[in-house]
Protein backbone atom coordinates (compact mmCIF):
# COMPACT_ATOMS: atom_id res chain seq x y z
CA UNK A 1 0.00 0.00 0.00
CA UNK A 2 2.71 2.50 0.94
CA UNK A 3 4.59 1.94 -2.34
CA UNK A 4 1.42 2.49 -4.34
CA UNK A 5 0.73 5.71 -2.47
CA UNK A 6 4.25 6.96 -3.22
CA UNK A 7 3.69 6.40 -6.96
CA UNK A 8 0.30 8.08 -6.79
CA UNK A 9 1.87 11.09 -5.09
CA UNK A 10 4.53 11.22 -7.82
CA UNK A 11 1.95 11.27 -10.60
CA UNK A 12 -0.84 13.30 -8.99
CA UNK A 13 0.31 14.89 -5.72
CA UNK A 14 -2.64 17.27 -5.72
CA UNK A 15 -5.07 14.34 -5.80
CA UNK A 16 -3.60 12.78 -2.66
CA UNK A 17 -3.51 16.14 -0.91
CA UNK A 18 -7.16 16.89 -1.66
CA UNK A 19 -8.22 13.39 -0.61
CA UNK A 20 -6.41 13.59 2.73
CA UNK A 21 -7.73 17.08 3.45
CA UNK A 22 -11.33 16.07 2.75
CA UNK A 23 -10.91 12.95 4.83
CA UNK A 24 -9.57 15.05 7.72
CA UNK A 25 -12.63 17.29 7.37
CA UNK A 26 -14.93 14.26 7.60
CA UNK A 27 -13.07 12.84 10.59
CA UNK A 28 -13.05 16.16 12.45
CA UNK A 29 -16.74 16.78 11.81
CA UNK A 30 -17.49 13.29 13.13
CA UNK A 31 -15.51 13.98 16.30
CA UNK A 32 -16.79 17.51 16.96
CA UNK A 33 -20.30 17.70 15.44
CA UNK A 34 -22.22 19.86 15.39
CA UNK A 35 -19.45 22.32 14.56
CA UNK A 36 -19.33 25.62 12.74
CA UNK A 37 -16.97 26.41 9.88
CA UNK A 38 -14.88 28.93 11.82
CA UNK A 39 -14.23 26.52 14.70
CA UNK A 40 -13.50 23.68 12.27
CA UNK A 41 -11.05 25.83 10.28
CA UNK A 42 -9.20 26.74 13.47
CA UNK A 43 -9.08 23.08 14.55
CA UNK A 44 -7.68 21.97 11.17
CA UNK A 45 -5.34 24.97 10.91
CA UNK A 46 -6.96 25.77 7.56
CA UNK A 47 -8.28 29.05 6.19
CA UNK A 48 -12.07 29.42 6.06
CA UNK A 49 -11.87 29.98 2.32
CA UNK A 50 -10.04 26.71 1.69
CA UNK A 51 -12.28 24.85 4.13
CA UNK A 52 -15.40 26.19 2.39
CA UNK A 53 -14.20 24.65 -0.89
CA UNK A 54 -13.95 21.22 0.72
CA UNK A 55 -17.16 21.41 2.75
CA UNK A 56 -19.16 22.65 -0.25
CA UNK A 57 -18.00 19.65 -2.28
CA UNK A 58 -18.63 17.20 0.57
CA UNK A 59 -22.12 18.68 0.95
CA UNK A 60 -22.80 18.21 -2.79
CA UNK A 61 -21.61 14.62 -2.47
CA UNK A 62 -24.06 14.05 0.37
CA UNK A 63 -21.35 13.45 2.98
CA UNK A 64 -22.15 16.32 5.34
CA UNK A 65 -25.17 18.42 6.20
CA UNK A 66 -25.58 21.76 7.91
CA UNK A 67 -27.98 23.09 10.51
CA UNK A 68 -28.07 26.27 12.62
CA UNK A 69 -26.03 24.35 15.23
CA UNK A 70 -23.29 23.45 12.73
CA UNK A 71 -22.10 20.71 10.40
CA UNK A 72 -22.51 16.97 10.94
CA UNK A 73 -22.02 13.80 8.93
CA UNK A 74 -24.79 12.14 6.97
CA UNK A 75 -25.11 8.36 6.97
CA UNK A 76 -23.20 8.35 3.66
CA UNK A 77 -20.43 10.43 5.21
CA UNK A 78 -20.18 8.09 8.19
CA UNK A 79 -20.02 5.07 5.87
CA UNK A 80 -17.23 6.70 3.83
CA UNK A 81 -15.31 7.57 6.99
CA UNK A 82 -15.58 4.01 8.28
CA UNK A 83 -14.69 2.46 4.94
CA UNK A 84 -11.63 4.63 4.32
CA UNK A 85 -10.16 4.78 7.83
CA UNK A 86 -7.92 1.73 7.54
CA UNK A 87 -6.47 2.91 4.22
CA UNK A 88 -5.84 6.44 5.48
CA UNK A 89 -4.26 5.15 8.69
CA UNK A 90 -1.88 3.12 6.54
CA UNK A 91 -1.12 6.14 4.35
CA UNK A 92 -0.38 8.28 7.38
CA UNK A 93 1.76 5.65 9.05
CA UNK A 94 -0.61 5.03 11.97
CA UNK A 95 -0.25 1.27 11.72
CA UNK A 96 3.53 1.61 11.84
CA UNK A 97 3.16 3.81 14.92
CA UNK A 98 1.05 1.08 16.55
CA UNK A 99 3.79 -1.47 15.97
CA UNK A 100 6.49 0.87 17.27
CA UNK A 101 4.45 1.73 20.34
CA UNK A 102 3.85 -1.93 21.19
CA UNK A 103 7.58 -2.58 20.86
CA UNK A 104 8.52 0.38 23.06
CA UNK A 105 6.00 -0.64 25.73
CA UNK A 106 6.89 -4.36 25.45
CA UNK A 107 3.28 -5.53 25.12
CA UNK A 108 1.46 -7.64 22.55
CA UNK A 109 -0.52 -5.00 20.67
CA UNK A 110 -1.43 -1.31 20.49
CA UNK A 111 -4.31 0.41 18.75
CA UNK A 112 -4.14 4.16 18.13
CA UNK A 113 -7.30 6.15 17.41
CA UNK A 114 -6.94 9.49 15.62
CA UNK A 115 -7.36 12.57 17.79
CA UNK A 116 -6.84 13.49 21.43
CA UNK A 117 -9.57 12.53 23.90
CA UNK A 118 -8.53 15.37 26.20
CA UNK A 119 -9.74 17.76 23.50
CA UNK A 120 -12.35 15.72 21.64
CA UNK A 121 -14.73 13.59 23.70
CA UNK A 122 -15.79 11.54 20.70
CA UNK A 123 -12.32 10.04 20.36
CA UNK A 124 -13.43 7.78 23.22
CA UNK A 125 -16.21 6.50 20.97
CA UNK A 126 -13.59 5.36 18.48
CA UNK A 127 -11.62 3.69 21.26
CA UNK A 128 -14.78 1.86 22.32
CA UNK A 129 -15.41 0.67 18.77
CA UNK A 130 -11.85 -0.65 18.47
CA UNK A 131 -12.21 -2.45 21.80
CA UNK A 132 -15.53 -4.02 20.79
CA UNK A 133 -14.23 -5.14 17.37
CA UNK A 134 -11.02 -6.58 18.83
CA UNK A 135 -12.90 -8.55 21.46
CA UNK A 136 -15.17 -9.91 18.71
CA UNK A 137 -12.12 -11.25 16.88
CA UNK A 138 -10.20 -12.44 19.92
CA UNK A 139 -12.62 -14.06 22.38
CA UNK A 140 -13.19 -17.81 22.13
CA UNK A 141 -16.64 -19.28 21.59
CA UNK A 142 -18.53 -20.37 24.68
CA UNK A 143 -18.34 -18.87 28.17
CA UNK A 144 -16.30 -15.74 28.75
CA UNK A 145 -16.04 -13.98 32.11
CA UNK A 146 -14.94 -10.37 31.67
CA UNK A 147 -13.74 -8.34 34.64
CA UNK A 148 -14.39 -4.62 34.20
CA UNK A 149 -13.00 -1.68 36.17
CA UNK A 150 -14.72 1.68 36.55
CA UNK A 151 -13.90 5.25 35.56
CA UNK A 152 -14.93 7.80 32.98
CA UNK A 153 -13.13 6.09 30.08
CA UNK A 154 -14.76 2.75 30.88
CA UNK A 155 -18.17 4.38 31.08
CA UNK A 156 -17.71 5.96 27.65
CA UNK A 157 -16.34 2.93 25.78
CA UNK A 158 -19.06 0.68 27.22
CA UNK A 159 -21.62 2.51 25.08
CA UNK A 160 -19.89 1.25 21.91
CA UNK A 161 -20.32 -2.46 22.69
CA UNK A 162 -22.62 -4.33 20.28
CA UNK A 163 -24.81 -7.47 20.27
CA UNK A 164 -22.49 -9.10 17.71
CA UNK A 165 -19.99 -9.61 20.51
CA UNK A 166 -22.25 -12.35 21.89
CA UNK A 167 -22.32 -14.39 18.67
CA UNK A 168 -21.65 -17.98 19.78
CA UNK A 169 -20.57 -16.66 23.17
CA UNK A 170 -22.02 -16.40 26.67
CA UNK A 171 -20.66 -13.22 28.21
CA UNK A 172 -20.64 -12.44 31.92
CA UNK A 173 -19.39 -9.02 33.02
CA UNK A 174 -18.25 -8.67 36.62
CA UNK A 175 -16.93 -5.60 38.49
CA UNK A 176 -13.30 -5.67 39.50
CA UNK A 177 -13.87 -3.34 42.45
CA UNK A 178 -16.49 -1.83 44.70
CA UNK A 179 -17.77 1.73 44.66
CA UNK A 180 -15.69 4.89 44.67
CA UNK A 181 -16.22 8.47 45.68
CA UNK A 182 -17.47 9.28 42.17
CA UNK A 183 -20.70 9.43 40.20
CA UNK A 184 -22.74 6.27 39.88
CA UNK A 185 -22.32 6.32 36.08
CA UNK A 186 -18.56 5.71 36.38
CA UNK A 187 -18.69 2.87 38.89
CA UNK A 188 -17.70 -0.62 37.79
CA UNK A 189 -21.14 -2.04 38.60
CA UNK A 190 -22.78 0.43 36.22
CA UNK A 191 -20.21 -0.14 33.46
CA UNK A 192 -20.77 -3.91 33.69
CA UNK A 193 -24.52 -3.41 33.45
CA UNK A 194 -24.17 -1.25 30.31
CA UNK A 195 -21.82 -3.72 28.62
CA UNK A 196 -24.17 -6.60 29.40
CA UNK A 197 -27.19 -4.70 28.11
CA UNK A 198 -25.43 -3.68 24.89
CA UNK A 199 -24.20 -7.22 24.15
CA UNK A 200 -27.23 -9.16 25.47
CA UNK A 201 -24.94 -10.72 28.04
CA UNK A 202 -25.19 -10.98 31.82
CA UNK A 203 -23.66 -8.96 34.63
CA UNK A 204 -23.08 -9.23 38.34
CA UNK A 205 -22.75 -6.44 40.89
CA UNK A 206 -20.63 -6.02 44.00
CA UNK A 207 -22.23 -3.66 46.47
CA UNK A 208 -19.32 -2.90 48.76
CA UNK A 209 -17.49 0.41 49.28
CA UNK A 210 -13.98 0.47 47.89
CA UNK A 211 -12.64 2.34 50.92
CA UNK A 212 -12.70 -0.15 53.78
CA UNK A 213 -11.43 -0.24 57.32
CA UNK A 214 -9.59 -3.33 58.51
CA UNK A 215 -12.53 -4.20 60.80
CA UNK A 216 -15.10 -4.21 58.02
CA UNK A 217 -12.91 -5.90 55.39
CA UNK A 218 -12.96 -9.50 56.64
CA UNK A 219 -16.72 -9.80 57.39
CA UNK A 220 -17.57 -8.53 53.88
CA UNK A 221 -15.48 -11.31 52.35
CA UNK A 222 -17.92 -13.80 53.87
CA UNK A 223 -20.98 -12.26 52.22
CA UNK A 224 -22.51 -14.66 49.61
CA UNK A 225 -22.87 -11.91 46.97
CA UNK A 226 -19.23 -10.92 47.39
CA UNK A 227 -18.14 -14.55 47.30
CA UNK A 228 -20.04 -14.99 44.02
CA UNK A 229 -18.22 -12.10 42.34
CA UNK A 230 -14.82 -13.13 43.73
CA UNK A 231 -15.44 -16.64 42.42
CA UNK A 232 -16.20 -15.29 38.94
CA UNK A 233 -13.07 -13.11 39.04
CA UNK A 234 -11.04 -16.28 39.62
CA UNK A 235 -12.64 -17.80 36.49
CA UNK A 236 -12.16 -14.71 34.32
CA UNK A 237 -10.32 -14.83 30.99
CA UNK A 238 -10.54 -11.09 30.16
CA UNK A 239 -9.99 -7.87 32.07
CA UNK A 240 -10.72 -4.36 30.78
CA UNK A 241 -9.30 -1.44 32.75
CA UNK A 242 -8.35 2.20 32.55
CA UNK A 243 -5.22 4.07 33.60
CA UNK A 244 -5.43 7.26 35.63
CA UNK A 245 -3.13 10.14 36.55
CA UNK A 246 -2.10 9.87 40.19
CA UNK A 247 -3.29 13.28 41.36
CA UNK A 248 -6.68 12.97 39.69
CA UNK A 249 -7.27 9.45 41.00
CA UNK A 250 -6.19 10.40 44.53
CA UNK A 251 -8.82 13.12 44.47
CA UNK A 252 -11.51 10.75 43.17
CA UNK A 253 -10.65 8.16 45.79
CA UNK A 254 -10.70 10.85 48.47
CA UNK A 255 -7.46 9.57 49.96
CA UNK A 256 -6.34 10.64 53.41
CA UNK A 257 -4.14 13.79 53.45
CA UNK A 258 -1.29 11.71 54.87
CA UNK A 259 -1.52 9.33 51.91
CA UNK A 260 -1.72 12.25 49.51
CA UNK A 261 1.50 13.61 51.01
CA UNK A 262 3.09 10.15 50.64
CA UNK A 263 2.11 9.99 46.94
CA UNK A 264 3.74 13.36 46.32
CA UNK A 265 6.89 12.38 48.22
CA UNK A 266 7.12 9.14 46.23
CA UNK A 267 6.53 10.96 42.92
CA UNK A 268 3.47 8.89 41.97
CA UNK A 269 2.45 9.50 38.34
CA UNK A 270 -0.38 7.04 37.74
CA UNK A 271 -2.89 4.57 39.13
CA UNK A 272 -4.40 1.27 37.98
CA UNK A 273 -6.15 -1.47 39.96
CA UNK A 274 -5.92 0.63 43.11
CA UNK A 275 -2.11 0.73 42.83
CA UNK A 276 -0.33 4.08 42.65
CA UNK A 277 3.05 3.89 40.92
CA UNK A 278 5.99 6.15 40.07
CA UNK A 279 7.67 6.89 36.74
CA UNK A 280 9.72 3.68 36.93
CA UNK A 281 6.58 1.59 37.42
CA UNK A 282 7.26 0.90 41.10
CA UNK A 283 4.13 0.62 43.25
CA UNK A 284 4.33 3.21 46.02
CA UNK A 285 0.87 2.75 47.58
CA UNK A 286 -2.06 0.32 47.36
CA UNK A 287 -5.65 1.11 48.20
CA UNK A 288 -7.02 -1.69 50.47
CA UNK A 289 -9.89 -3.12 48.45
CA UNK A 290 -12.11 -6.12 47.74
CA UNK A 291 -12.05 -7.30 44.15
CA UNK A 292 -9.51 -8.00 41.45
CA UNK A 293 -5.98 -7.82 42.84
CA UNK A 294 -3.17 -6.58 40.61
CA UNK A 295 -1.20 -9.86 40.77
CA UNK A 296 -4.15 -11.75 39.27
CA UNK A 297 -3.92 -10.02 35.88
CA UNK A 298 -0.68 -11.83 35.07
CA UNK A 299 -2.63 -15.07 34.68
CA UNK A 300 -5.59 -13.64 32.72
CA UNK A 301 -5.58 -14.51 29.01
CA UNK A 302 -6.50 -11.11 27.59
CA UNK A 303 -5.79 -7.79 29.30
CA UNK A 304 -7.11 -4.59 27.71
CA UNK A 305 -5.83 -1.22 28.94
CA UNK A 306 -7.94 1.63 27.57
CA UNK A 307 -6.56 5.13 28.13
CA UNK A 308 -5.94 8.20 26.02
CA UNK A 309 -5.33 11.93 26.01
CA UNK A 310 -2.01 13.77 26.12
CA UNK A 311 -2.30 14.31 29.87
CA UNK A 312 -2.15 10.53 30.46
CA UNK A 313 0.95 9.85 28.36
CA UNK A 314 3.29 9.58 31.36
CA UNK A 315 0.83 7.48 33.37
CA UNK A 316 0.42 5.07 30.44
CA UNK A 317 4.15 4.84 29.74
CA UNK A 318 5.02 4.17 33.38
CA UNK A 319 2.22 1.63 33.88
CA UNK A 320 3.58 -0.50 31.05
CA UNK A 321 6.60 -1.26 33.25
CA UNK A 322 4.10 -3.21 35.37
CA UNK A 323 1.78 -4.54 32.66
CA UNK A 324 1.83 -8.22 31.65
CA UNK A 325 3.05 -9.09 28.16
CA UNK A 326 -0.46 -10.07 27.00
CA UNK A 327 -1.71 -6.50 27.37
CA UNK A 328 -3.51 -4.79 24.48
CA UNK A 329 -3.42 -0.99 24.74
CA UNK A 330 -6.21 1.05 23.15
CA UNK A 331 -5.16 4.69 23.09
CA UNK A 332 -5.22 7.82 20.93
CA UNK A 333 -2.75 10.02 19.08
CA UNK A 334 -2.69 12.53 21.94
CA UNK A 335 -1.02 10.00 24.24
CA UNK A 336 0.77 7.88 21.64
CA UNK A 337 2.62 10.74 19.96
CA UNK A 338 4.09 11.93 23.27
CA UNK A 339 5.20 8.41 24.22
CA UNK A 340 6.78 7.85 20.80
CA UNK A 341 8.74 11.10 21.03
CA UNK A 342 10.60 10.01 24.15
Amino acid sequence: MRNEIKWLEAIAPDMVDVFLKRFSVLRSVALMAPIGRRALAAHLNMSERVLRTHTDMLRKLGMIQSSPAGMMLTSEGQAALTGLSAMVDSMLGLQQSERELAQILNIDRCFIVSGDSDRQDRVLDGMGTILNDTLAKLLPEGNNVIVVMGGNTMAQVAKEFSPELSNKRQLTFVPGRGGMGQSLAMQANTVCSIMAERTHGESQSMYVPEKLSQKSYQPLLEEPSVQLVLGLIKQSNVVIHGIGCADEMAERREVDPKILHLLKDKNAVGEAFGCFYNQQGEIVYRVPRIGLQFERINSIDHVFAVAGGHTKAQAIRSYMNLAPQQTYLVTDEGAANLILKK
